[in-house]
C-alpha cells in the first residue's frame, strides 16, 4: 500500500468517525433513556412471574439487579447506536422509503435537481459552484455547459407554450417556466429529474415557499412515474441552500417525505425513494427526529 493510498484511506476512516460522533451526539440521553426504561421494564416483566415458581433460582439481590441495569443499557445502546441510514416500507404499494446521510452523487438509479423556473446554468454569480446544480454540471457534464444547456433546451422545447420572456433579467436565462415543471436528462437507466421549485428574481436570488415545493414535488412524481421504469430515486432536500423559502431544512425534509407518500398511494411512483442527507447538514438536521417521522408517516 502507497502513502498516498494509506492517506486516502485514513482520511476516509476519520470522515466516518466524525459523522458517527455528529450521529451520537443526535440520538441524546432521553432517547437511550427512553429505551433503558422500556428493555429493563420488558425484562423485569420476563423475569418476576418466573421468580414465583422458582423463588430461590431468581433470587439474584442487589447483583441481579444491577446486571438486569447493565444488561438493559447495553441492549438499549446498541438499539440506539449510529446509524448513517433508516429504511420503511409502505404498506402499499410496494415501495420503500430511505433515509440516507451520504453524497447524492453516489446513489444508484436515478438522481433529483432542483431548479429555478428559468433553469438556469452559469457557475458564478448565478449558480453557486458548491451547489447541487454546481456539482452536477461539473461532475456529470464535465463543466460542459453548452451540451448541459443544449439537452436542457431540447428537452424544454415541449413546454414552449407556456413559458414567458423576462426582459428585465440581465444574467442567466431570461425564459420562465411555470413552478413545477420537470424535465429528464440522461438515458432511461441513469435520468437526472431537474424539477423547478424556485422564482429565480432579476437581482438573481431565489425565492420559494412551502406551496411551490409542494407543486414542484407533485410534478416530480409524475414524470417520475413516466420515465423512471420502478428504478430507484435519490432526492436531496430541495429549496434547503439558497432557495428563500423560510422553512428549515427539517421541515422540508418531512415535507418531501409526506409527498412521496401521498404520491404513492394516489399511484405508484418508485420502487425505492432516497431522501440523501449531506453529512455537513447534519449541524440543522436531527436524523433521529426524521426517523420518527418517517416511522409515522410511512403506512
Amino acid at each position: 500500500m502507497g502513502i498516498v493510498e494509506f492517506l486516502h484511506r485514513l482520511d476516509t476512516h476519520l470522515e466516518e468517525l466524525m459523522l458517527y460522533l455528529k450521529l451520537l451526539t443526535q440520538v441524546g440521553l432521553k432517547r437511550i433513556g427512553s429505551s433503558f426504561i422500556s428493555i429493563f421494564g420488558l425484562l423485569w416483566l420476563s423475569i418476576e412471574p418466573a421468580a414465583l415458581f422458582f423463588p430461590e433460582s431468581l433470587n439474584f439481590g442487589w447483583i441481579g439487579y444491577l446486571g438486569l441495569v447493565v444488561v438493559s443499557l447495553a441492549i438499549a445502546v446498541i438499539q440506539r447506536f449510529p446509524r448513517s441510514s433508516v429504511c420503511k416500507a409502505l404498506s402499499s404499494p410496494d415501495s420503500v422509503v430511505e433515509i440516507k446521510i451520504g453524497n447524492l452523487f453516489n446513489q444508484p438509479g436515478h438522481l433529483v435537481i432542483g431548479a429555478n423556473d428559468v433553469f438556469d446554468t452559469e457557475l458564478g454569480e448565478v449558480i453557486k459552484p458548491s451547489s447541487v446544480q454546481g456539482q452536477f454540471l461539473t461532475g456529470i457534464y464535465g463543466n460542459n455547459l453548452t451540451k448541459l444547456d443544449a439537452e436542457i433546451e431540447a428537452v424544454l422545447e415541449d413546454y414552449k407554450a407556456q413559458r414567458t420572456k423576462e426582459p428585465n433579467k440581465n444574467k442567466g436565462k431570461s425564459w420562465r417556466y411555470p413552478i413545477g415543471t420537470t424535465i429528464a436528462l440522461g438515458s432511461p437507466d441513469k435520468r437526472y429529474f431537474w424539477t423547478a421549485y424556485g422564482y429565480m428574481g432579476n437581482d438573481l436570488r431565489v425565492q420559494s415557499n412551502a406551496d411551490y415545493i409542494w407543486n414542484s414535488l407533485s410534478c416530480l412524481w409524475e414524470e417520475v412515474r413516466r420515465k423512471g421504469h420502478g428504478i430507484d430515486v435519490a432526492i436531496p432536500v430541495i429549496g434547503a441552500d439558497l432557495a428563500r423559502t423560510n422553512l428549515p431544512r427539517m421541515a422540508l425534509a418531512k415535507l418531501i417525505i409526506l409527498s412521496f407518500v401521498v404520491a404513492s398511494k394516489k399511484e405508484f411512483v418508485t420502487r425505492k425513494l432516497t431522501l440523501v442527507i449531506h453529512p455537513k447538514d447534519l449541524e440543522n438536521t436531527d436524523f433521529y427526529e426524521l426517523e420518527d417521522f418517517l416511522t409515522s408517516a410511512c403506512f
